[in-house]
């Protein structure tokens, strides 16, 4: 089992910040801001730390790189 997360994070190209909170895939809902745990984001951010650049595979297109700015515990 895990700490729910909340993961704000900043694309490293187009500077975008988003805040996701990792949940498990049932309650899963892209809209709501709540990601799955077992997504390729959820899974980069478990683990991470502030400050941290992780880089994510994306099902269509070139890998997105991503700052993460902040965790929080939900």
């Amino acid at each position: 089992m895990y700490n729910r997360q909340i993961g704000h994070i900043k694309d490293q190209i187009s500077c975008d910040s988003r805040k996701f909170q990792i949940v498990g895939s049932t309650e899963a809902n892209l809209s709501e801001g709540l990601l799955s745990s077992e997504s390729p984001i959820g899974t980069a951010l478990i683990g991470g730390k502030v400050n941290q650049i992780v880089t994510i595979a994306a099902p269509r297109g070139p890998e997105k790189k991503f700052k993460i700015t902040k965790i929080e515990t939900a």
